[in-house]
């Protein structure tokens, strides 16, 4: 046998045998990078998108002259429709707490059955419509009990789940404002409304809000400018609503001894008040009775008034 000579092995690769290249690097590897790569910031996208929408955000000002279905009530009446004109105003403010009590169950009959007989409700922590609701909790209640009824929302989350005050009518509006009231922190959102309420001939100026408890320094301010409102109203007047403020707050104690302002609650129940941060103060009106009710339909009591 004839071996090849050394210069042909160098040539050849040995023997006569031609070299085999060398397998070029496969592209797999890296597109699969560049698909994980594209995957992980699309992701990244995806929540950062879904955190700013999640994040709430402020429900501007409106106003207006009328409160949804007011025209079903005809110029005026008291509560449960009776024919008679009564000079009495029955009033109630109440944190529904999205409709959830105490057992942690959401029933809005519940809600409705504490709300029954009043002429107006301040509603406190009412949602919006939801995807699977096509009302608001103060538009259900109000057909529950066949009143007229204004959802005046402050926080928007979702670009579309709306939550705030509300309020029940048996007496028709001239005008309602939803005012922001000023906040430092985001899940600080609150508003104050003010109702021109018809009521026996006159015009009750009703103010109803919900002050934050998220920080002191936005409660105490919150409160400040709630109560400066409601003291430059002309009479008659009445303060409803969640104050998260007790009766020994400095900023109460202010308000409680502003000349010409009554607390109907301590009025009639005296030294056996309960503590409580749900407030009715009135001006230029007088207390015939006043309470609560109790009844596990939130976490917070039903406050109430009889004023003329």
């Amino acid at each position: 046998m004839n071996c090849p000579r050394p210069e042909d092995l160098s040539a050849t690769g040995g023997c006569g045998i031609l070299p085999v290249p060398a397998p070029r690097a496969s592209a797999a590897p890296a597109s699969r990078r560049g698909c994980r790569l594209w995957a992980v910031a699309v992701a990244a996208a995806l929540v950062g998108a879904a955190w700013l929408a999640s994040r709430p955000r402020p429900v501007a000002s409106a106003e207006g002259t009328a409160l949804e279905g007011q025209d079903r009530l005809g110029d005026a009446r008291p509560a449960g429709g009776d024919a008679r004109v009564s000079k009495a105003l029955r009033v109630a403010t109440f944190n529904i707490h999205g409709g959830r009590g105490a057992d942690d169950r959401r029933d809005l009959d519940r809600v409705a059955q504490c709300l029954a007989g009043f002429d107006f409700a301040a509603l406190n922590e009412v949602h919006g419509p939801r995807p699977w609701q096509r009302l608001d909790q103060a538009a259900e209640l109000a057909a529950r009990l066949d009143l007229a009824w204004l959802f005046a929302p402050n926080t928007r989350t979702w670009f579309c789940l709306e939550s705030g005050n509300g309020l029940l009518s048996a007496w028709p509006a001239s005008f309602w404002q939803r005012i922001p009231l000023a906040h430092r922190r985001e899940r600080g959102y609150r508003n104050a409304v003010l109702v021109g309420l018809e009521h026996g001939g006159r015009t009750v100026r009703v103010l109803l809000t919900h002050v934050t408890r998220s920080d002191d320094a936005s409660r105490r301010e919150q409160l400040r400018a709630v109560a400066e409102l409601f003291l430059s109203l002309a009479e008659p007047a009445v303060l409803l609503g969640d104050l998260n403020s007790a009766a020994d707050d400095p900023e109460m104690r202010r308000l409680l001894a502003a000349a010409g302002v009554r607390d109907p609650l301590g009025e009639t129940l005296g030294a056996a008040t309960p503590p409580h941060i749900d407030w009715i103060l009135a001006r230029g009106m007088r207390c015939r009775a006043a309470g609560l009710r109790d009844e596990g339909a939130s976490d917070h009591p039903l406050f109430w008034a009889e004023l003329e």
